[in-house]
């Protein structure tokens, strides 16, 4: 991997990192899939949320099974970066990888239609701080079929370049 790419783990790793201790646990990783829940205006005890953060804390066990090399179940910076360059984080299999894509997905789809529509799109874009011009071309990019809603599979292949830019 590049050295940009892993200052951009880094960075990944440091917005996870709430406290600021110099580690993310399970607290700090919990916390973006919290935050927007509570942006959407979805409760913590509704069924989509509880898997939403149940998938979570399956790749959190992937993570540590993965890189946490002292055993403390807490990441620094430099298993961050470990796991997530290496094979076994890429692989279709690893617990957890596509459940959360599902659940996120779920939990987009407010209206339950099984489709994100651009509204539902733009919430969550703006709780990602993406400013809404930005946004908005980035959703006609993904919406291949023109249909103005994202399907799963429109929507995975966002979330598969999300983590692979």
């Amino acid at each position: 991997m590049t050295t940009t790419s892993n200052n951009a783990l880094i960075e990944e790793f440091r917005r996870m990192d709430a406290d600021g201790d110099g580690v993310v646990d399970l607290t700090d990783f919990l916390r973006a899939p919290r935050k927007l829940l509570a942006a959407l205006g979805v409760p913590e005890d509704a069924p989509k949320a509880q898997a939403l953060i149940q998938a979570n804390e399956t790749q959190w066990g992937s993570f540590l099974s993965l890189g946490d090399a002292d055993g403390n179940g807490a990441l620094t910076a430099d298993e961050y970066v470990t796991i997530r360059t290496s094979p076994e984080f890429r692989s279709p299999n690893r617990p957890g990888k596509g459940e959360v894509c599902q659940t996120l997905f779920a939990v987009l789809d407010g209206d339950d239609d099984g489709t994100i529509s651009r509204d539902e799109f733009l919430r969550a874009a703006d709780f990602l701080c993406m400013p809404p011009t930005e946004a908005s071309d980035y959703f006609a990019m993904l919406d291949s079929d023109n249909d103005g809603q994202l399907s799963g599979k429109e929507f995975l292949k966002a979330v598969k370049r999300f983590y692979t830019s």
